[in-house]
């Protein structure tokens, strides 16, 4: 199979599944070797698989924001927030965000993230909006957006028969809504009213 001639309709569909499509995938429909198939992306200059320039990953966004992981997969599940899954070289799936819906979307989502914790020009540049959302969040409380810690987690599961929603606020620092939001996502069920004893 190695030395089967690529004709322009097997490179247009290399070009239009590459980064989309797993490579097995790829090479089952081209009826190529795994090898054939990958060595034909790196010499047409298609690169990793993983490799979108104007995309990057929801881990990357993570790092960028520095907010957990899981926080990005939230904002794509249920709030819109647009990417595409690619495929790797070997079926490993990820989401990739498109750098511009990024940004807009954290435009018009500004109470979902804490600016203080992005860098100066962290975005690639600094927009007015930005701006002024770094001047209103230095009035927000120290511990708002904080990512939970393992030490955390465990301690709202111990808290969690002992007292309830709004007295483990209290103890551990951290809003209501943070604490209402962080035990419905590990599903545990508060015994007490979330009223102060």
């Amino acid at each position: 199979m190695g030395g089967i001639t690529w004709n322009e309709k097997d490179k247009d569909y290399l070009r239009g599944t590459w980064g989309k499509c797993s490579l097995s995938y790829i090479a089952k429909r081209l009826n190529r070797s795994l090898i054939a198939v990958n060595s034909k992306a790196k010499r047409m200059g298609l690169g990793a698989s993983s490799r979108a320039d104007e995309y990057i990953t929801a881990s990357q966004v993570s790092v960028m924001l520095k907010i957990d992981r899981h926080t990005v997969t939230r904002w794509i599940v249920n709030h819109n927030l647009g990417a595409i899954r690619r495929a790797t070289l070997f079926k490993k799936e990820f989401c990739l965000i498109k750098h511009c819906t990024l940004c807009r979307w954290l435009k018009n989502n500004q109470d979902n993230f804490d600016s203080r914790r992005i860098e100066l020009f962290g975005l690639g540049y600094e927009p007015g909006w930005l701006k002024e959302k770094r001047i209103r969040d230095k009035q927000l409380p120290v511990n708002q957006f904080k990512i939970w810690t393992n030490v955390e987690i465990q301690r709202i599961i111990l808290y969690a028969k002992e007292m309830p929603y709004k007295k483990i606020a209290e103890i551990m620092g951290r809003s209501l809504r943070s604490i209402e939001g962080k035990m419905g996502r590990l599903r545990i069920n508060n015994v007490y009213t979330r009223e102060t004893i």
